[in-house]
């Protein structure tokens, strides 16, 4: 509580005396310099004329009452002139201009900062109810957001000042206001230690949340308070003489629990809060951290402690710096007490935290002790999921900054690694809505999917009806993602329709055989899967597919003596040398045949066939790196093309093109007006090179037809090299 909270005095037409509040700064406070004050306050009154809140309290006034809490925090007097102007509606967007030119970038950019954070309550208002999570991920947010430490305490000191103004508001409006302050600003205030703030924000808040409860503990309060206050001062002299006895100069005052601090302590120990026996308690202030354990000695010595609600916050401080002992006693007349025992600096932080490291001096700022800096820095990261480990502060503050805390339209907080994009923040979603995704907005602008999102961005995913991955997304040049999850999720979608292409096959190819071997009655494949140790019937097809289960194998659990009654003519194995392997021709032979998929021959290359077993002849090219790895040469055949075929057979080429707007149009262009079919092209750019590398697979006729299509492709400005890719030697 700020040493005034009196009203504004105010000039006969009714304006705020500006001078006057100055002075009274000034006497109060002690300053000697309130230049940055007072050219804040001038631009506050000219930006804010005739303005008003949503409660109608004007925005100067609001403005003054802010930074009347920010000076009497300790904090600096740039901190104090941009809680007068942070306060301006951002719609009024000059006052970080003058601020910048008639004060300073830095308090601009507090301004800027404070501003920024009004994102928070649009949040908190798009909740259907009050979710523990999500206030979580919105103090995280509010902490990503706040560059400058200061940024957090000022949102603070405005909170409390709308927060002490709003009596007159519908009671559901102010509610969802305290609900907010309660959720999201009361535990970042005991976060940052600043209990001064914490106990006003949360009891006020409390008051009108559940005004019933508050009036009833209240009315308790103030009807025990002259016997309290006589036991106080009772206590407070008895002790004294006790502790001057032991040498020992010590500050002892007396206080009355909070009441919100009472509500929360009956509700967790499930009694009535009359039964709270530390309504009111002692505090001891004294010079040195051994002093206070001597007081503890003395206190121990004079009153019977209870055990189970000793705590000492010196040896084990609390995670937001909170040092001091706690100890409960039972006086000679049998009634419960609480003593606090803290050494004066202990006291300050304990009331100020963080805003207690900071100085206020003329003229100029001297910002946090490094070493505490850092201490606090490690503190407040506890909420994000990565905990800061190492001493020195630039480590701290790159750890901060690892994350980045974006919006989704549903108003959910999504936190991602620093650099990702909206292709992340959509597989962070939802698989679907990354597959699916086609572009995206953020904050309303239409951006690249390699967009790296900031801290605050609001996200919106285009997407397309029946869209499905890019290939190009892998890419690590493209910049597409940056998260493990969505390639996961990519790679998995692509893996899914290569199985389905082997559910495909397999299916194909067992059907094929049972057709070939006259087995026509009804087979029920889910129970043949079983029979084949495989999960179903869908598993059972691909591992046909990718050979893992030979035709054989399957036919002798159908039909046992299926094979030996076919007449189907065996497949004769040479045994000589591959040059007086037998030959075939293509398309003329009888045999099931397949394209490997390593060379993807066409009509023209010398083509050496492989005899599988149970999937029939695999075709290769003579020269296939896969064909040394075939260890049986006796299962090698020759083959040749029927030279009267008409089918079209895919392949592989490679380009590699300069880096030019217009490169890949003008190769998928050129494609089309030669009427070849495009299977798939994939592309990345090496930025060292600066080269753009192709790989497109094309449906062409026969080696003629390459040819003339790499000779087309080559005469493009734009191509430095195309060839066929395939798995060949030299």
């Amino acid at each position: 509580m700020s040493k005034f909270n009196t009203k504004i005095h105010r000039l006969p037409d009714g304006n705020i005396d500006i001078n006057a509040w100055l002075d009274k700064m000034q006497n109060a406070y002690h300053l000697a310099d309130i230049t940055l004050l007072s050219k804040a306050c001038a631009i506050a009154q000219k930006l804010s004329q005739g303005l008003t809140t949503f409660y109608g309290q004007s925005h100067l006034e609001q403005g003054l009452a802010a930074a009347e809490i920010i000076v009497d925090l300790g904090l600096d007097q740039e901190s104090a002139a941009a809680a007068i102007l942070c306060v301006i509606p951002p719609a009024i967007n000059q006052q970080n201009t003058l601020a910048h030119v008639h004060l300073d970038q830095t308090i601009a950019k507090l301004v800027s900062g404070v501003q920024q954070t009004a994102i928070i309550s649009t949040l908190r208002r798009g909740q259907e109810a009050r979710k523990q999570i999500q206030s979580d991920k919105i103090r995280k947010l509010l902490l990503a957001m706040a560059s400058d430490l200061r940024v957090v305490i000022l949102k603070l000191a405005e909170r409390l000042c709308v927060l002490r103004e709003i009596k007159a508001i519908p009671f559901e409006e102010r509610k969802r206001f305290a609900e907010e302050i309660l959720d999201i600003y009361a535990p970042l205030a005991n976060r940052l230690g600043i209990g001064q703030l914490k106990w006003e924000l949360e009891d006020i808040a409390f008051s009108y949340i559940d005004p019933e409860t508050y009036k009833t503990i209240a009315q308790f309060l103030a009807e025990r308070r002259i016997d309290r206050e006589k036991r106080i001062q009772y206590l407070i002299s008895f002790l004294d003489e006790k502790l001057k006895a032991e040498n020992l100069t010590a500050e002892i005052t007396g206080r009355a629990k909070h009441i919100y601090s009472i509500y929360l302590k009956a509700r967790n120990k499930q009694v009535d809060y009359r039964e709270i026996y530390d309504q009111s308690a002692l505090r001891i202030l004294v010079p040195d951290i051994k002093d206070c354990y001597t007081a503890l000695s003395v206190v121990h010595s004079i009153w019977q402690p209870i055990i189970k609600e000793f705590d000492d916050y010196i040896a084990n401080p609390k995670p937001n710096g909170y040092r001091s002992i706690h100890t409960a006693v039972i006086d000679e007349q049998g009634k419960y007490f609480e003593i606090q025992i803290r050494t004066f600096a202990m006291h300050e932080e304990a009331e100020r935290g963080i805003a207690a490291h900071w100085a206020y001096k003329e003229k100029n700022t001297t910002t946090i002790n490094e070493t505490t800096k850092v201490t606090y820095l490690r503190q407040l990261f506890d909420w994000h999921k990565e905990i800061a480990t190492s001493p020195e502060a630039q480590l701290i503050q790159h750890t901060l900054q690892e994350r980045v805390y974006v919006v989704s339209p549903a108003g959910d907080i999504i936190d991602l690694p620093q650099g990702a994009t909206p292709l992340d923040f959509a597989y962070h979603i939802h698989s679907e809505l990354g597959n699916r995704c086609r572009g995206a907005k953020v904050n309303k602008q239409i951006v690249p999917l390699s967009y790296a999102l900031c801290t605050g961005d609001c996200v919106d995913i285009i997407t397309a009806t029946h869209g499905t991955p890019s290939r190009d997304w892998l890419s690590a040049e493209s910049g597409y993602i940056k998260t493990a999850r969505a390639r996961s999720k990519i790679k998995h979608w692509f893996k899914q329709q290569a199985l389905a292409d082997d559910i495909t096959e397999g299916k194909q190819l067992l059907e094929r055989e049972l057709g070939r071997l006259g087995i026509t009655k009804p087979i029920s494949y889910s129970v043949l899967a079983k029979q084949l140790q495989q999960k179903n019937e869908e598993a059972l097809f691909a591992s046909i597919g990718r050979g893992n289960i030979r035709i054989g194998q399957i036919i002798h659990v159908i039909q046992p003596n299926a094979l030996k009654k076919t007449n189907t003519p065996e497949i004769p194995l040479i045994k000589s040398a591959p040059s007086e392997r037998r030959g075939a021709i293509l398309d003329k032979n009888d045999m099931l045949m397949r394209f490997a998929k390593c060379c993807k021959p066409i009509p023209g290359d010398k083509i050496i066939g492989y005899i599988t077993q149970g999937r029939g002849i695999s075709i290769h090219k003579e020269n296939c790196r896969n064909i040394n790895q075939f260890t049986n040469t006796d299962r090698l055949m020759d083959l040749n093309w029927d030279s009267q075929t008409t089918k079209s057979f895919s392949t592989d080429i490679k380009i590699i093109a300069q880096d030019e707007k217009s490169t890949l149009n003008d190769i998928t262009a050129l494609l089309a007006n030669e009427k070849v079919d495009l299977l798939h092209f994939q592309s990345s750019y090496n930025k060292k090179q600066e080269r753009i590398f192709i790989i497109a697979t094309v449906q062409l006729n026969d080696i003629a037809h390459l040819e003339t299509l790499l000779q087309r492709i080559k005469q493009l400005p734009c191509v430095i090299e195309v060839m066929r890719e395939s798995s060949t030697r030299g």
